[in-house]
């Protein structure tokens, strides 16, 4: 099955159920925006991740199993032939065949006694280079500072500024709005939804959470880098650094403001 049919197959579950799209938003917490754009097949602008994590919230709302809306890689399922020259994927897939063939063919020729002293060659070459580097920053590290050095070690440090980002959102948010959330890496997260506490731990890569805000959220990551934001239908892909916490993350009805 491909992803031009599961929203359509969703849409005639929920109604052969009596449900409303406003009846599966409640239990979802999904924008009905984001439910109308995967009925209606019309989902070509979201990312597959994003669109992963709302079809398996649907499709757990509804008691289905997810694995017959998306392929078995966790991926929608790509069509049959190949979109941009109309080729067979077979095509492509017995040319990489090829080429691991031809590979594997020049990795055997290799003689196992001439492969495995290579092998010890490099790892001697490795190990000497990490104990000169070890020696080189003992070396560094002890000698004698001098007293412009010193004197700089006894100046008190004044406070770094502190760097305050603020985007708005293209919708007004009076109303309140649906914010989505989504790992690409493993990070802790505290989110707090209009002053409750709705998360408060480690959220795995690949996995999305989703919540129905009033007045605003504040949130905390631990690896900002890791993470990725969708306020109604707008995302914030580029929050801060790989391995970078931001404690200070608040989104209301002026926009998106990051404390760094």
């Amino acid at each position: 099955m491909n992803i031009e049919t599961a929203g359509s197959r969703l849409k005639t579950i929920r109604q052969e159920r009596g449900l409303s799209l406003e009846d599966i938003q409640k239990k979802t917490k999904i924008h009905l925006n984001v439910l109308r754009a995967i009925e209606g097949d019309s989902i070509s602008n979201l990312s597959p991740i994003y669109l992963k994590g709302f079809i398996k919230i649907y499709c757990g709302c509804l008691g289905l199993d997810a694995k017959d809306f998306v392929g078995p890689s966790g991926q929608p399922q790509k069509p049959a032939l190949n979109a941009t020259v109309g080729r067979p994927i077979g095509a492509r897939i017995e040319k990489k065949s090829s080429f691991i063939k031809d590979v594997s063919i020049k990795l055997g020729a290799i003689k196992p006694r001439v492969f495995l002293k290579k092998i010890i060659i490099f790892a001697a070459i490795a190990v000497i280079f990490i104990f000169l580097g070890i020696n080189l920053i003992k070396l560094v590290s002890s000698r004698p500072k001098s007293r412009l050095e010193k004197a700089k070690i006894l100046m008190p440090a004044s406070a770094p500024k502190a760097e305050v980002r603020q985007t708005k959102i293209n919708k007004d948010l009076t109303l309140g709005f649906t914010l989505a959330i989504f790992a690409r890496g493993k990070s802790w997260i505290s989110a707090k939804v209009d002053g409750k506490v709705v998360f408060h731990g480690v959220l795995a890569r690949g996995r999305s959470e989703t919540w129905q805000a009033k007045e605003k959220v504040e949130l905390s990551l631990g690896d900002a880098g890791a993470v990725e934001l969708q306020v109604n239908d707008q995302r914030f892909a580029n929050l801060g650094r790989h391995g970078q916490s931001l404690k200070n993350i608040v989104i209301n009805k002026e926009g998106l403001k990051i404390s760094r």
